[in-house]
C-alpha cells in the first residue's frame, strides 16, 4: 500500500497505478473527471485539463512549422451523465462547472504514443469511503495528483505539475494556459523585492537542473532529505513582497476544494509559520528571474509548505523553456499515513 502510494512520476511512458484514460469508455471517463472535479477548485480543474491538453499538443507538434496537427477522430468526453463520486466522497463540483459536460475538446484526443492524454491514469488506493483511509491518484506526464483522505479529511500532497508549453496554446479549438497565472504571480513576487532583499534570497554557488524533492519512485516512505532552509525570511521582506508571497502560496493551495484548502491556508499562512518561511532563487545572478532561461529556479520553504519551480529547456518545443513544479507538505505528504 505504501509502495503504491509513493509510485508516481513526472515522466511519460512509465507504468502507473490504476486505469489508463484510453482504456475507459466515454461514460467511465467523464465519471473519472467528475471525481477530480469534486476534489479541485475551478482553477485547479482548469490546470488539470490544461495538462492533459498539453500532451495532446506536443504529441502532434511539428517543430519544422511550429504547428500542431489535429486528429479529427478524437474522443469526445462530453457525455451527458458525468457519474457520481465514490461512496463517502464529500466534495462538490466547483462553481462554474455544470454537472453534465466536460470542456469541449478535452480528454483523450489522439496524438503520439508517448505524448497523449490517453496515457494518463486514475487510481483508488484503499477503500474510498468517508470512514476510512484512502488515496486518489491522477497521473501522467507532467502530472501527479496524490490526494490522501483520512476519514474524510483531505491532504493533497505531493502534487506535481509541469507545463510544456509554458505559455497559452490552442489545441482542438480550445485555448489552455496551464501554470501561466502561477508563473505571473511568482515573477511579481520577486519583482516586489528590494534589490537588497532579492540579493539576499539568492542561493549563491548553487545551480539546479530539476526540482530537488521530486517523485518518490515507490520508496514507501516520506522523504526526510529536505535541504537546510536558505534564502530570505518572509518576515524580513517589505509588505508588498510579503503579500505577494502569500498570493503565490495560495495559488497552489487554492487549486483544491475549499474543505481541503482552508485548513492548509490556516497552517501555512499563520504568522508563526510565515516567520519561519524562506523564499529563495537560483540561476543567472545578472539576469535575475528569467523564466525563458534554463536553470532559473524558485523556492518557497516553510515549516510544512514546500514549493519548487524550475525552468528547463523544452523536450519537444526545444526553442523554449518549460516548467517543472512540486508542492509538498513536509509533515503531511500522503496524509502522513504511509
Amino acid at each position: 500500500d505504501s509502495t503504491a502510494k509513493t509510485t508516481w512520476s513526472n515522466l511519460p511512458g512509465v507504468t502507473r497505478n490504476g486505469l489508463k484514460f484510453g482504456d475507459l469508455n466515454d461514460e467511465q471517463l467523464t465519471a473519472a473527471f467528475n471525481v477530480l472535479k469534486a476534489a479541485l477548485s475551478e482553477e485547479g480543474y482548469k490546470d488539470f485539463f490544461g495538462t492533459l491538453a498539453a500532451d495532446d499538443y506536443i504529441g502532434t507538434y511539428d517543430a519544422s512549422s511550429t504547428t500542431t496537427t489535429t486528429d479529427t477522430t478524437a474522443t469526445d468526453t462530453a457525455a451527458t451523465d458525468m457519474g457520481t463520486p465514490p461512496e463517502g466522497f464529500t466534495g462538490t463540483p466547483p462553481e462554474g462547472f455544470d454537472s453534465g459536460t466536460a470542456p469541449t475538446g478535452a480528454g483523450p484526443m489522439g496524438g503520439s504514443d508517448t505524448y497523449v492524454s490517453d496515457n494518463f491514469s486514475i487510481a483508488f488506493i484503499g477503500n474510498p469511503a468517508a470512514d476510512d483511509v484512502w488515496m486518489l491518484q491522477f497521473g501522467g506526464h507532467h502530472m501527479a495528483y496524490n490526494i490522501t483522505y483520512l476519514y474524510g479529511e483531505g491532504y493533497p500532497t505531493p502534487h506535481h505539475l509541469g507545463a510544456e508549453p509554458k505559455v497559452s496554446f490552442q489545441v482542438h479549438e480550445e485555448t489552455y494556459s496551464t501554470l501561466v497565472d502561477e508563473s505571473e504571480k511568482l515573477q511579481a513576487m520577486y519583482a516586489a523585492m528590494s534589490d537588497a532583499e532579492f540579493s539576499y534570497a539568492y542561493l549563491s554557488g548553487q545551480s539546479f537542473s530539476d526540482v530537488l524533492m521530486g517523485p518518490d519512485n515507490g520508496s514507501g516512505v516520506m522523504p526526510t532529505d529536505y535541504p537546510t532552509s536558505e534564502g530570505i525570511l518572509v518576515s524580513d521582506l517589505n509588505a508588498d513582497a510579503q503579500a505577494k508571497v502569500k498570493e503565490v502560496m495560495l495559488a497552489w493551495i487554492n487549486d483544491y476544494s475549499e474543505d481541503v484548502a482552508a485548513p492548509l491556508e490556516a497552517a501555512y499562512l499563520s504568522v508563526e509559520a510565515l516567520a519561519q518561511t524562506y523564499v529563495a532563487w537560483a540561476g543567472d545572478e545578472t539576469t535575475g528571474i528569467d523564466v525563458d532561461t534554463d536553470g532559473t529556479y524558485m523556492r518557497i520553504d516553510g515549516p510544512r509548505f514546500w514549493l519548487e519551480i524550475i525552468c528547463q529547456n523544452g523536450v519537444v518545443i526545444q526553442n523554449e523553456t518549460h516548467y517543472h513544479t512540486i508542492f509538498r507538505d513536509k509533515a503531511m505528504d500522503y496524509g502522513n499515513s504511509l
